[in-house]
């Protein structure tokens, strides 16, 4: 299928900009483009009932901010989404994606609980996995807010946040007490070893580069070794069968596309049920473009109303 008329229009302008490469700019740099691109593509933001941003989530270093979205209607106790901002590990915040958990919580009817945690350069792997393995033990324990029914919780992510969002779903899998109901992985990363088919055809004029992606990379494991860590490459993990079941999203022009069509693949071989919801008009980071083409919000709309099936209660 063809690239999304508006999407192409929108990167067009972008590519012939003279723009340098997000991989080229300092990270306080990266951190600010990021947080501008995702806020200059949202269209307007949906309403919800109630957004707390007096939430304060232990990491495994210490607190680290997070806002809880309610939307209208949602019962005193009920399911949530706990989401994780993608970014490359390097970037995003609970800004970047406040567009995207406002609609999705609208549409959804579910609470969303947007969580932070460290950022490389500063803090490298597995500083982010570690936090993320935290927040999730503490909100399936009761101890995140008490509108939160941890028996009916899905666990997701976008790109960098969908690879924290499947490890940690993992690392649970043998705890006591309840577990993740649906891992939500949009345009997952999931492994830093090998180049893919998609990178190849998509890593140049398409959002996100091939060289942001090594930069990225480059910045979160300063030590090549760690690359292939199973805890961040998740196909080489033995433990898929324990993931809950799960609902990859990907999109046609990503550079990530094959990642996560791995991932689906994967969890399906190891009787994981898995369902794939595929945008081949889109591009990586869509979520945040419901101001750029009316093929975003339908996308949302696809996977909110799969999640609220999902996770029940």
């Amino acid at each position: 299928m063809s690239l999304d008329p508006n999407i192409a229009g929108m990167l067009a302008e972008l590519n012939g900009s003279g723009q340098p490469d997000m991989g080229s700019l300092p990270p306080a740099i990266i951190r600010q483009v990021l947080h501008d691109s995702c806020l200059a593509m949202e269209g307007p933001p949906d309403a919800v009932a109630r957004v707390r941003r007096d939430i304060n989530l232990t990491g495994a270093s210490g607190p680290l901010p997070a806002r809880l979205y309610t939307p209208a209607g949602a019962p005193p106790v009920g399911p949530c989404l706990l989401f994780f901002h993608g970014g490359g590990f390097v970037a995003g915040d609970l800004d970047s994606h406040d567009g995207f958990c406002r609609r999705f919580a609208a549409l959804s009817g579910l609470r969303v609980l947007s969580a932070s945690y460290r950022l490389a350069p500063e803090h490298p792997f597995p500083a982010a996995h570690d936090d993320v393995l935290a927040v999730l033990r503490q909100v399936l324990a009761g101890q995140a807010d008490p509108s939160i029914d941890p028996a009916h919780l899905a666990v997701g992510g976008d790109s960098a946040g969908g690879n924290l969002a499947a490890s940690a779903v993992l690392d649970v899998a043998n705890d006591q007490g309840p577990r993740p109901r649906l891992l939500l992985a949009i345009y997952p990363v999931v492994q830093f070893t090998h180049e893919t088919e998609s990178l190849r055809r998509c890593g140049e004029g398409y959002l996100l580069t091939r060289a942001s992606m090594d930069a990225f990379t480059a910045m979160t494991f300063p030590d090549p070794e760690s690359r292939g860590n199973r805890r961040a490459n998740l196909l080489a993990r033995p433990d898929l069968m324990e993931a809950p079941a799960t609902l990859v999203v990907t999109a046609g022009y990503d550079p990530l596309m094959d990642e996560g069509c791995d991932l689906a693949l994967a969890l399906r071989r190891a009787g994981v049920p898995v369902a794939h919801h595929h945008h081949p008009a889109l591009i990586h980071a869509f979520i945040h473009m419901s101001g750029v083409t009316p093929a975003v919000p339908q996308a949302i709309a696809k996977m909110a109303a799969f999640a609220k099936v999902a996770v029940g209660g």
